[in-house]
């Protein structure tokens, strides 16, 4: 592939492209504050702010190198970034686990609206996951294009509702987050890190793992690697900070939050009376943001024309099987499902890391090595 001679960034691409990574990141874990809470908060202070800066550090390295290498490679399906980056067997694991375990985090995302409701309005569960499920699987029969447009508008906004709640969060209690450290050791929080270095590994892992694939697909949508790594940056350093901003609203109501489906929730209601029913709002669109791309990616694994009738067909018959599996109370789903994709993606990092080192040290010699990788994994 040639480089683009333009090294200009158009600005509406990058927000774009951010809008879409943050959209695909924040779902039910991060809206609900269940991932805020297992990840950072439940290590108190010290041990969250390092592990942000873990997940800092991955979040930019792959979000701005995957897009680039997106754009390059031009690949049919995203899916095939995985053989790229892995070789042909680590690859082809990846390849098939990877979409699988998509398919599971959008159950994740079905129990989770499922939970917000009932937690909230003490709505039957069933509602939420049902309705939930019907505009994912709408949106998905509408294609990659469709799917950018709609969930690359809201990531944004739900991203800032979910900051006002944090801050207040904070606000109404900054004496909590000094406190917690008192309070941590008297209470039950689930981790889902044995410490605070691994969940900060563990943490991206998890939302590396999910990105790579929709972020190989998205970068055909940029013009140059400027452009593409930019937009990757933008993405990262955003909902990093966002992250980081919800943990410390938790930590500073630590003891009020921590047996909560939905601790954000809790926050939201002492803002005042009629905040929660908005916030549920907010929450159920930011799962609809992530489980849209996580049911496409998973269908574009075995059939890449996303609106043949045969990958309406899989779209349907996935969607049935994630409300069935929705059964399983939310916070056991995150518990259970996300370290496990954290650790293995931690290979795919290091699988990436290789392949930057190498792609580095063939351009030395003269190789154009997307050309060549291209016409291997196609």
């Amino acid at each position: 592939m040639t480089q683009t001679a333009s090294k200009r960034v158009r600005a509406g691409t990058v927000i774009t492209m951010m809008g879409a990574i943050l959209a695909y990141l924040i779902g039910s874990g991060f809206a609900t504050g269940q991932e805020a809470l297992q990840y950072f908060a439940s290590f108190g202070a010290g041990g969250a702010a390092g592990a942000l800066v873990i997940s800092f550090c991955l979040y930019s390295y792959v979000t701005a190198v995957v897009l680039r290498d997106g754009r390059n490679l031009r690949l049919k399906s995203g899916n095939a970034i995985f053989e790229y980056y892995c070789g042909k067997y680590i690859g082809k694991f990846f390849g098939v686990f990877a979409p699988l375990f998509f398919f599971c985090l959008f159950a994740v995302m079905l129990s989770g609206a499922g939970a917000a409701l009932n937690e909230h309005l003490g709505w039957n569960s069933q509602v939420g996951i049902l309705a939930m499920a019907v505009a994912v699987l709408l949106t998905v029969m509408m294609g990659l294009n469709g799917l950018v447009g709609v969930v690359s508008k809201l990531g944004p906004v739900i991203v800032v509702l979910c900051l006002v709640v944090g801050i207040i969060g904070i606000a109404r209690s900054p004496q909590g987050i000094a406190a917690s450290a008192d309070t941590l050791p008297a209470i039950d929080v689930l981790q889902a890190a044995p410490n605070w270095a691994v969940s900060g590994l563990n943490y991206p892992g998890l939302g590396i793992l999910m990105l790579v694939p929709f972020l190989a697909s998205l970068g055909t949508r940029v013009r140059t690697d400027r452009e593409a790594v930019t937009a990757g940056l933008a993405g990262a350093m955003t909902f990093v900070a966002a992250v980081a901003v919800v943990a410390f609203g938790l930590l500073a109501n630590i003891g009020d939050v921590y047996d909560k489906q939905i601790p954000l929730l809790w926050v939201a209601n002492q803002i005042f009376s009629g905040a929660g029913s908005i916030f549920s709002v907010v929450l159920f669109a930011g799962i609809y943001t992530t489980a849209v791309p996580l049911l496409w990616t998973a269908i574009n694994r075995i059939e890449t024309n996303d609106k043949s009738n045969r990958a309406k067909l899989f779209a349907l018959i996935a969607t049935v099987a994630a409300v069935l599996l929705a059964q399983v109370p939310f916070a056991e789903l995150v518990n259970v499902l996300y370290p496990v994709a954290g650790y293995l993606a931690l290979v795919l990092v290091g699988c990436i890391v290789i392949r930057q080192i190498r792609n580095l040290r063939d351009r030395k010699r003269g190789t154009d090595v997307y050309a060549v990788e291209f016409e291997r994994v196609k």
